[in-house]
């Protein structure tokens, strides 16, 4: 079964209903029906929290709680942090995702914002619909 990290930004697709919802809401259906295992940081958690935290409490906690049971969280550790540290890059925060995709085995990256990755992913990353469209046409 592949294993899918799904990057924040996915994550935020889901909860404040942006542009690519239909997307992001198709592939956690996936994950819902076993055809994917789908898996995302506690470092995206920490990222929502920050975005949201704005929102009445009740709400904020609602969303997160959902959040927390739709989508299994993979830990971020000290290696991945010492990792990202000795690869230099524009954006540090993604290369922590990708530290944290690849030690959990990850066998694609899920991110609407595919620019910087190109500059260190060895994995596939590819945008939601890139996605999909390749797993429609795998099966």
């Amino acid at each position: 079964m592949k294993r899918v990290f799904l990057d924040t930004n996915i994550l935020l697709d889901l909860v404040q209903r942006r542009q690519h919802l239909n997307e992001a809401a198709t592939i956690l259906q996936y994950a819902y029906e076993g055809k994917i295992e789908v898996a995302a940081s506690t470092l995206s958690f920490a990222n929502i929290a920050y975005i949201l935290r704005k929102l009445p409490q009740e709400l904020f906690y609602q969303l997160m709680s959902r959040l927390s049971e739709d989508i299994p969280m993979l830990p971020l550790t000290p290696t991945d942090m010492r990792n990202a540290i000795g690869n230099p890059v524009k954006d540090f925060e993604d290369m922590l995702q990708y530290q944290c995709a690849l030690a959990a085995g990850c066998d694609v990256i899920v991110t609407n914002n595919k620019k910087d990755f190109h500059e260190f992913c060895r994995i596939p990353f590819l945008t939601a619909e890139e996605f999909l469209l390749q797993f429609d046409y795998e099966g």
